[in-house]
């Protein structure tokens, strides 16, 4: 056979490809064999019939085409061998001629990566600083925890807790309907729709009343969406909430043998809090030094990874039950194409960071030895007590393993780039100034026989 490979954007390779007369030959005479064992032609037994009566019968062109089903995948994957085409999903093929039989095969190959210069990158952390008003907050919040709810005769206020009947509709079309709902009001959270929460503000117990909501264009159910809401509300209990005071009784309350003060209590949250705001900025400083590494990269990726990518997520939205995700699609009015193509932009993104962060590993030569894997499951299982045999167990397999490698070489990777981009990593070794990622190679035509 005669191939000519080119390479194409997106990370694509196209085959021009020829097949000889001779190999043609034998896959018509392999064609002839499967013809005339299931057709059955006058004046002759089955399986009997000479080449040249089935040919006559089903014409030449008939017959290369009994043939392709067979041939075309057979030298295609010669082609890809012998080219050394590194294919990561089926292709797209189109039959140009049939007599000789020549075809084209485009298909996507692995991406190629180029880092660049990676290591100028640097990202500035978020300084962490914990006020007296977010302690405060949490002192709020847990105080309302440990409060109790007092049944009122009056109208309800901020802060209250009522008990209440909610039913509306939407031209005619039931919108929600919820009997003895308890819900806080909370001044500045909406409940459910815009000015819902605020329609409850006055009410006494065995009030009733009826409004009317204007549904906000972006709201969730797209049917609903810009249309007049009418809400039925009745009132069956208001109750208020009394919270306990800040002291060392309070902090008792909250657990007696950790906070024997308030002053104990207080100090906790503090400490909680900056440990989350401090998270909180090491991931914000990580993802960032992902954003640059990947503006700063040369990426050439086909587009079956994006597509598999968004497979994933539409998979973790709508879980395995694709009855009911199809409901849901009709419920809301949308086909499976506008529904996918929402998580087109994370996925997009999934990808690049994928990408970059694989190469990243390979560039800095990062690697995870059998010992740090051991270790690694030894650190998660030993606080499981009796369970940690049963853990060992599930993870001492070939593909748990695995997964575990995989999580540690991730880790490290971003421990890595943490380095680089705070400018305290060390350059030289098996890190060098200039990323040796694979280049993309350019589009060219290469011919052989």
């Amino acid at each position: 056979m005669k191939v000519t490979l080119e390479r194409l954007p997106e990370s694509r390779v196209q085959l021009d490809i020829e097949v000889d007369q001779e190999r043609l030959e034998k896959s018509l005479d392999a064609a002839y064999r499967r013809i005339v064992q299931r057709s059955r032609i006058p004046g002759f037994r089955p399986g009997k019939a000479p080449r040249q009566v089935v040919e006559r019968l089903y014409g030449r062109e008939g017959l290369i085409r009994e043939a392709l089903d067979r041939l075309v995948p057979d030298v295609y994957n010669e082609a890809i061998e012998r080219e050394d085409v590194d294919a990561i999903d089926q292709p797209e093929l189109e039959i140009l001629e049939l007599d000789p039989v020549r075809f084209k095969a485009t298909v996507p190959v692995r991406p190629t990566v180029n880092l660049n210069d990676y290591h100028s990158i640097r990202v500035e952390k978020d300084k962490v600083e914990v006020t007296p008003e977010m302690v405060e907050e949490q002192i709020l919040l847990l105080r309302r925890r440990h409060a109790t709810h007092v049944p009122v005769d009056r109208g309800a206020r901020w802060g209250d807790i009522l008990t209440a009947d909610v039913k509306a509709t939407v031209d005619g079309e039931t919108f929600v309907e919820d009997e003895n709902a308890e819900f806080a009001l909370r001044e500045g959270q909406e409940l459910l729709l815009p000015g819902l929460a605020e329609a409850f503000l006055d009410m006494k117990k065995g009030d009733e009343k009826t409004v009317e909501i204007e549904i906000p264009s972006d709201f969730r159910v797209e049917r609903f969406q810009g249309k007049t809401a009418k809400f039925e509300l009745k009132v069956n209990e208001v109750k208020e909430e009394q919270l306990p005071e800040p002291d060392d009784e309070f902090a008792n309350m909250v657990n007696a043998d950790e906070f024997p003060t308030f002053e104990s209590l207080k100090e906790r949250i503090t400490n909680d809090l900056r440990e989350a705001l401090e998270a909180e900025a090491e991931n914000k400083f990580r993802n960032e030094a992902i954003d640059k590494l990947v503006e700063i990269a040369t990426l050439d990726y086909p587009r079956v990874l994006v597509e598999r990518e968004i497979d994933h997520l539409v998979s973790d939205a709508t879980g395995n039950d694709r009855q009911g995700y199809l409901a849901y699609l009709q419920r809301v009015g949308r086909t499976e194409a506008e529904f996918r193509e929402q998580f087109r932009e994370a996925a997009e993104a999934r990808v690049r960071r994928s990408l970059v962060l694989s190469q990243l590993a390979e560039d800095e030569k990062i690697e995870v030895t059998d010992e740090e894997v051991e270790a690694e499951i030894n650190r998660i299982s030993e606080p499981l007590g009796e369970q940690a045999e049963a853990f060992r167990s599930l993870f001492n397999t070939g593909e748990g393993r695995e997964q575990i490698r995989r999580n540690l070489l991730s880790q490290k990777t971003l421990d890595r780039l943490a380095e680089i981009a705070s400018g305290t990593a060390e350059t030289g070794g098996a890190a060098a100034t200039e990323s040796e990622s694979a280049q993309s190679e350019p589009a060219a035509q290469e011919e052989t026989e």
